[in-house]
């Protein structure tokens, strides 16, 4: 899952010498020029292309700053506090690895009714309630997606763990911040698969706005 760049390129160069007659087939470390290494190489065109693309800028001012209380219908609470437009801080408060806490976690956030409101705005007719999708991978390899309707309070999350989380949870269970380089040795000694994934409905009973970029808002400790 986590392959090198090396891999990579190898792998981009077999799939496109499968379709050259064999006589002029050579292996991918062959055919790298000697004096380059592979960081350096452009990636294909599509892949570069995939990389830059974003949906349009989204209106996020009901949702930066605020910070809410969950819990899911399983019983797990969590904590957030989105803390500016890419960056959100969260605790666990109770449930499979209750006690974690992550600061700076690096988010996509998109509100869900911008992109085609132009088409299906009807004169007169009431504002749609904004949705708000967050979606995030974390250290540890653990992937989260989120749609969150501050006006109902509900959330709906996709969780895909790895399959060593949900082996050995407690190994996340910490100040993540602290522990960065184990988390990432953890996610890279696996295992990796199979992804479990979980989709879960969580209620939101606690709201309020703290500004933006207020460290003090999630306390690790």
């Amino acid at each position: 899952m986590y392959q090198s760049r090396d891999r990579y390129l190898a792998r981009v160069f077999r799939l496109s010498s499968a379709f050259r007659p064999t006589s002029t087939r050579q292996s991918a470390k062959e055919s790298l020029p000697v004096n380059m290494d592979s960081e350096s190489m452009p990636l294909p065109a599509i892949v570069e292309s995939f990389l830059h693309f974003e949906e349009p800028l989204s209106d996020l001012s009901g949702l930066l700053g605020k910070h809410i209380i969950y819990t899911y219908s399983n019983g797990w609470e969590y904590e957030v506090y989105y803390k500016n437009s890419e960056t959100l801080d969260y605790r666990v408060r109770s449930g499979l690895v209750g006690g974690r806490v992550v600061k700076g976690q690096k988010v996509s956030i998109k509100q869900l009714q911008t992109a085609f409101s132009s088409e299906n705005n009807v004169e007169g007719s009431e504002r749609e309630t904004p949705l708000y999708m967050i979606s995030w991978v974390e250290p540890t390899g653990t992937s989260v997606v989120q749609v969150l309707n501050l006006n109902r309070r509900e959330i709906r999350t996709v969780i895909l763990f790895p399959d060593w989380v949900l082996r050995e949870p407690l190994k996340t269970v910490c100040f993540q911040n602290e522990h960065l380089d184990l988390m990432r040795s953890y996610r890279d000694q696996g295992p990796t698969y199979p992804i479990h994934p979980k989709i879960m409905l969580g209620r939101i009973h606690f709201v309020e706005h703290c500004m933006l970029e207020n460290d003090n808002v999630i306390n690790p400790h």
